[in-house]
This record gives structure tokens, sequence and C-alpha cells, in this order.
């Protein structure tokens, strides 16, 4: 009798874990049935896309950008002062394309995505839930995929990749013009060096990554707003919870790509 509470429990626990993972997985296979569809050329999606667009990516530019310019003045001053101690300029270019393109300005996006657009989304979504929302766009046979999962994935999915780019750009640039030049290497050699270090395979960091990044963190957010309890006190508990799976799922592929590329 033990042996089978103490299976049921595990069973029971397991079930209980592992439901936020299997519904996060069908809101993305949902979008994904939406995208395949071309919903999103519908003109009520096309419009909520465009407005979740503009909160997620527009308004998240000069945080990302500031935030660009203090860690890559940071990353730029230390790299450049022992590269150059050490006589290794011909290493230079390297060190930075792997320091700010592939770790620094992905996982940094994310976590500012994650803070600032996934709590507004999970938010949202919580109220439209509490208000009866979804369940007046069910009742007007509007799939929620359509009109709630497709915009705001897309908007995160399109945001992650193109604030990544802003990210890196002012963090490489504008950590040189603030802190670089107190180091023996001119703009113009600092700039040929990142040229040349360069090579294709460093797209799949400034797209697939953060593109995998925001668009977990956005169906994360969607998935625990749709949990919320009828109650508006539920909203900080899922606020934690959604920031605590969406943090773990950065680790998760961040991990994955360093086994994996």
């Amino acid at each position: 009798m033990n042996a089978r509470n103490t299976v049921r429990r595990v069973g029971e626990f397991t079930l209980r874990k592992s439901r936020p993972l299997v519904q996060t997985n069908a809101i993305l296979m949902e979008t994904a049935r939406s995208f395949v569809r071309l919903t999103f050329l519908n003109t009520a999606c096309y419009r909520s896309m465009v407005r979740h667009l503009y909160a997620v990516a527009v308004q998240s530019l000069p945080s990302t950008c500031f935030i660009a310019l203090i860690m890559g003045s940071i990353t730029v001053h230390y790299l450049l002062s022992i590269l150059t101690g050490l006589g290794a300029y011909d290493r230079i270019g390297d060190y930075l394309i792997d320091a700010m393109l592939h770790e620094i300005a992905p996982v940094t996006v994310a976590v500012i995505l994650m803070v600032r657009a996934g709590t507004a989304t999970l938010s949202e979504t919580a109220l439209m839930a509490i208000r009866g929302e979804l369940d007046t766009l069910s009742m007007l046979d509007i799939r929620l995929r359509d009109y709630l999962f497709l915009p705001r994935i897309m908007a995160f999915a399109v945001a992650g990749p193109c604030l990544t780019l802003a990210f890196s750009l002012v963090g490489l640039l504008g950590g040189f013009l603030v802190m670089g030049y107190l180091q023996d290497i001119t703009l113009a050699n600092y700039l040929d060096q990142i040229a040349e270090a360069l090579v294709p395979s460093d797209l799949l960091y400034i797209t697939a990554k953060p593109f995998l990044f925001a668009t977990l963190v956005a169906a994360i957010s969607v998935q625990r707003g749709l949990n919320i309890q009828a109650k508006l006190t539920d909203l900080p508990r899922q606020l934690i919870q959604g920031l605590m799976y969406a943090l773990a799922a950065i680790v998760g592929v961040e991990v994955i790509f360093i086994l994996f590329t």
C-alpha cells in the first residue's frame, strides 16, 4: 500500500509539473498551424500583430540600446585591454564576436523581453481571462490561436532577432566609442578586425537563437496568463512562475547551443 501511494504521488507530481510544458507546446503547435494558414494576413490579426510588435520591439528599443551601450563598453574595454596587453591584435575580432554576438546580445535581449514584454503579455492575457473576454471570443467563434496566440508570438519572434542585431551594433560600436578609445587601437583597425572575424554562421546566433528565446518567452507568458484563477490576486503568483519558467527555457536553449554548435 505504501509503495502504491508513493507511485501515485510521484505520478501526480510529474503530471502537475509537466502540465505547463505540455500546454506551452500545444500553444506553439496551434500558433504554427495558424501561421501556415496565413492567418496573420487577416485584417484583425494583422492589426493586433502590428500593435504588439510596436509594444514589444519599438518600445523596448531605448532600454535595449542603453543596456547594450553599458555592457558593450565594459566588454570592449576589458577585452581590448587584455588582448592588446598580450599583443594578440589578430584575435580581437574573434573574441568580440564570440562574446557579443554569440552570448551577451541574445541572452540579454531575451531577459529584457522576458522582464518587460513577457510580464505585460502575461498580465494582459490574465486580465482577458478574468474579465471573460476569452469566453466572449469563443462565443463569437473566434479562435484563440488566431487572435490571441499568433499576433503575440509573432511579435516576439520578430522582435527577438531585430533587438539582438540592434544590441550587437550598439554594443560593439558604441562600446568602442565610449571606452575603447582608451586602448592602443584605432577605430579603423577595430572595425577591420570585426569585419574579418564575421562568418556566415554568425547569422545563426543573431537570428535563430534570439528567435527561439523570444518565441518561448511569448508562449510561456501566454500559457501562464491562461492558467490564472478567476481572481486578480492570483496574478503575482503567475508572474513569478512565468518568469521562472521563461528563465529555465532560456537556460535550456543556451545549453543546447553550447552543446551542439
